[in-house]
């Protein structure tokens, strides 16, 4: 169905109400990853003004919440329906910088999940390498000024590795020494954790394991899905907003008509190799969407 459809459909169905009961006991959470306005169609990037859009459109038709408080009411058995959070991946400048004030304007909680390896260095990834983008990543001192604005702050990794290919004792070291890096700094314990690229074949069995066994409540994919009472906490889904999503209508109809829950990890087709870089940027699009590169 094309973009534009969808987006007349998804702003009929919000602005008539039809979305209420498509989203009865299920929450969804959202991730981003960078805000800049010089850097148009970039894969993990969309403007201020874009950003402010969602955020306006989350606000009027879902209820936001932090993750904390949706595993709240998970836990007491209270109603998650049209439950919202927003979260973000890596840990770009911009997070603290742009993202932080707007959110705080309309009041809306986030988690930044960052790659602890590459706070306040001027390491570029290959995913901005490959679009001559000059990285900016936040510094250790940024990253608590998100934390005491009541941001919540989550592991990514350490190095941003695809869990799909890495195992062992080095996913183990990156999953473990990330919560741990994260906490040193921040002085409290550091409770979830998103997948680098987190399509569903980049999470090995084993490593959710090692998620688990890193003392994490609960961690987050990245192919789209809901959330609903009773689901895996240690494969979550989460839909991705990037440069597919051509405005919130589009977006509010392809969440409004996802119904798929957690299911376990698909195992490996593949040998697991360190050294191989994951075939998509760190934001794919949902499965159903066209790939980004």
């Amino acid at each position: 169905m094309k973009r534009r459809l969808k987006t007349w459909l998804g702003t009929l169905l919000y602005a008539s109400g039809v979305y209420r009961p498509l989203f009865r006991g299920r929450a969804v959470v959202v991730a981003f990853h960078r805000v800049r306005d010089d850097l148009p169609g970039n894969p993990v990037t969309c403007t201020t003004r874009e950003f402010r859009e969602y955020c306006v459109f989350f606000r009027k038709y879902f209820r936001v919440v932090s993750l904390a408080e949706l595993f709240r009411r998970l836990d007491a058995g209270e109603d998650v329906s049209r439950c919202l959070a927003i979260t973000f991946d890596d840990g770009y400048t911009d997070n603290l910088e742009v993202v932080a004030p707007e959110l705080q304007r309309l009041g809306l909680p986030a988690c930044f999940f960052v790659a602890t390896d590459y706070i306040g260095t001027a390491r570029v990834p290959w995913w901005d390498e490959e679009y001559g983008v000059k990285t900016r990543w936040l510094t250790w001192e940024q990253v608590r000024a998100l934390h005491s604005a009541g941001f919540e702050v989550g592991g990514h990794t350490c190095n941003h590795v695809d869990l799909g290919l890495v195992s062992g004792q080095e996913a183990r070291a990156e999953i473990e020494g990330s919560r741990q890096r994260l906490q040193q700094e921040l002085g409290t314990p550091v409770r979830f954790f998103s997948y680098p690229y987190g399509r569903r074949h980049q999470m090995l069995p084993e490593n959710v394991a090692h998620v688990r066994a890193a003392g994490f409540d609960a961690c987050f994919s990245a192919y789209g899905g809901s959330i609903r009472p009773g689901d895996d906490r240690f494969a979550l889904l989460r839909t991705p907003v990037t440069p597919w999503h051509r405005s919130p209508g589009q977006l509010g109809y392809e969440l409004a008509i996802q119904q798929r829950s957690s299911a376990p990890s698909a195992p490996p087709t593949h040998s697991p190799t360190a050294a191989v870089r994951a075939v998509a940027p760190p934001g794919p699009a949902s499965e159903e969407s066209p790939a980004i590169r």
